[in-house]
């Protein structure tokens, strides 16, 4: 009898568990898999077979037909997870492998409540890559939508299989090199890209998939989405953050490259058919980026973090805990992104719902993407090393959040509380209630004023142990910073909209609540302002950075909000607000150029 051939990895091979050979992580293929590694394969391969015999026989009786021609293209979808599983397996790249099938599982149970939607009510879905209805006739599930169903039961076994070290054996060659290819090198760089990148990918959640021009196929935003397709949008939503996050700080380079993998390929199901659609059909449209602003994000993450995450530790990466990602930091970051995923929620919700009547347009939270978007990228930079040169912008900045949020609740609480004014139409016979719009714009006020603490602590932290240098007036950030400060008081106490019978809120005049959001922008601006010209170069370019992102969220009042009114135009605050916002650049970039200390 012929003895086995000893493992160049496990414990026979004569070294320690966690001390593989060089290039051995290489050469984990199937042979070297656990079993129930391989049971994952297996179970993942059948719900793929599940998910494209369920869409073959239709998702409900006599199904109408789809509105493209999407059998080849859903096919490859039930399939790709399972197959870049089974190809990363079959080329040695086990581990990888096994975080596709994890990353793919994530994502699962958010897909299947989207799915479900075919078993209450198709009319309902807006799924066109599966059916268009005809007409309003009730449409009754098919054996397939349980098919489907099953196939998402399927992959969330197979990533629970699949996770962790897969019941691995601890002399094994999978045990070992999940060992040795733990590294954290550059892994907060990759959780704050990670954050970044999946926060706006959730923001494409969140917005309607496509626009219809057929009344049979409406799309609704998730807030507006029937109950099982908003529950289920809302679990991807949190599964992504979440998912995403875990990926990019996996200890395990290969894990994470994996599982990031199959979130994507996972996310495809639900976001890609949906660009298909809009290119496909002529009575669609895209919506607000529709699934690009889903999937392109994570396309760009994925390709980065293949690049960020080295299997192994490098030899000069310094052992000690740098200022920059102290843990102050990253709280200020997760908080700051979670500001911004808040600050995003609160301009795609409703402010106002009228039941039983037309839903009021939403105008006083739109300026909200922007400020939102600007606060996640500017979190998610907290992660790096850049953390430092970055904590004065972001904090600057969170006053955007504070401007724009106060003066989203004062258009809310307005027009549910006096009839006719806030959206100029009678509120009379129907119950007028605040949306979901209110509640997220709250969030982002409570969090930016956590984040701000936060940061205020990491900056005191960090001048207490190297920042001890005195402080003196630089003159050629000051002169363009007095300009600036001057010039804020009438940015934000000058109306930026004028227009017959329409009376803006102000600082001097027309004092409400969105006033206090008004006074909280100048006070934030002419603070960081007079702070920077006694800073050090980088940290004054920091605030000045920051103001002018305040004053320029500010300066996008009437391109979008304008509509709110007839015959608007630009007042005295908008031109203000443009000298201000030049004065504060060019006071950022004397400071970048100031070589003086």
């Amino acid at each position: 009898m012929t003895a086995r051939t000893p493992s160049t990895l496990g414990a026979a091979g004569g070294r320690e568990r966690g001390t593989p050979q060089d290039g051995a992580v290489d050469r984990l293929g199937l042979a070297a898999s656990p079993p129930r590694l391989r049971v994952a394969l297996l179970v993942s391969l059948a719900g793929a077979v599940l998910t494209v015999v369920g869409v073959g026989q239709g998702l409900v009786v006599d199904s109408p037909a789809a509105g493209f021609g999407s059998g080849f293209l859903l096919t490859v979808l039930a399939v790709a997870p399972t197959a870049a599983a089974v190809l990363f397996v079959l080329f040695g790249r086990a581990i990888v492998g096994a975080g596709v099938l994890t990353g793919a599982a994530l994502l699962a149970p958010g897909l299947a409540l989207v799915d479900a939607q075919f078993l209450v009510d198709a009319l309902q879905a807006a799924r066109p890559e599966m059916l268009v209805p005809t007409s309003l006739a009730a449409l009754t599930p098919g054996a397939g939508a349980y098919l489907v169903l099953a196939g998402h039961v399927a992959a969330g076994v197979a990533g629970v299989l699949a996770a962790g070290r897969a019941g691995a054996d601890p002399s094994s060659d999978y045990f070992a090199a999940l060992d040795s290819t733990a590294s954290v090198s550059r892994r907060g760089a990759a959780v704050g890209w990670a954050l970044a990148a999946a926060t706006i990918s959730v923001a494409g959640l969140f917005f309607p998939p496509f626009r219809s021009d057929n009344a049979f196929l409406l799309a609704h935003d998730l807030v507006d989405s029937p109950a099982l397709v908003r529950y289920g949008g809302i679990l991807l939503a949190l599964t992504l953050l979440v998912g995403w996050v875990a990926a990019a700080g996996n200890a395990r380079p290969p894990t994470a490259r994996g599982m990031s993998v199959g979130l994507l390929l996972a996310l495809a199901w639900l976001a890609l058919p949906q660009v298909f659609a809009v290119a496909a059909i002529d009575w669609l449209h895209f919506e607000r980026g529709g699934g690009l602003l889903t999937l392109v994000p994570l396309v760009v993450l994925v390709g980065m973090l293949f690049v960020l995450r080295g299997d192994r530790e490098p030899a000069d990466e310094p052992a000690e805990l740098q200022l920059e990602t102290s843990p102050l930091h990253l709280l200020t970051g997760v908080l700051g992104v979670l500001t911004g995923v808040a600050a995003i929620g609160g301009a795609v919700g409703a402010l106002v719902v009228v039941e039983g009547g037309d839903q009021p347009a939403s105008y006083a939270n739109r300026q909200l993407i922007p400020a939102g978007i600007v606060v996640i990228l500017l979190g998610a930079a907290l992660f790096t090393r850049w953390a430092g040169a970055v904590r004065p912008a972001f904090v600057v900045s969170l006053g955007a959040v504070a401007l724009v949020g106060l003066a989203s609740l004062d258009a809310a609480f307005t027009g549910t509380t006096i009839p006719g004014t806030a959206f100029n139409m009678p509120v009379v016979t129907a119950e007028v209630h605040v949306g979901a719009g209110v509640w997220f714009a709250i969030a982002a006020i409570v969090l930016a004023a956590f984040a701000a603490v936060a940061a205020a602590i990491a900056g005191g932290a960090e001048r207490d142990d190297v920042d001890l240098s005195e402080r003196k007036l630089h003159t050629r950030v000051a002169i363009p910073v007095g300009a600036a400060i001057l010039l804020a008081v009438g940015a934000f106490a000058a109306p930026m909209i004028v227009a017959p019978e329409f009376t803006a809120p102000g600082i001097f005049s027309e004092f409400r609540l969105a006033s206090w959001g008004l006074l909280i922008g100048f006070a934030v601006v002419a603070g960081a302002a007079a702070v920077a010209a006694f800073s050090r170069p980088v940290r004054a370019a920091g605030l000045l950075f920051g103001g002018a992102v305040v004053v320029g969220v500010h300066l996008l009042e009437l391109p979008m909000t304008g509509d709110r009114v007839a015959d608007a135009s630009a007042g005295q605050g908008t031109w203000l607000s443009l000298a201000c916002l030049v004065a504060l650049v060019a006071g950022a970039v004397a400071a970048m150029t100031d070589r003086t200390e």
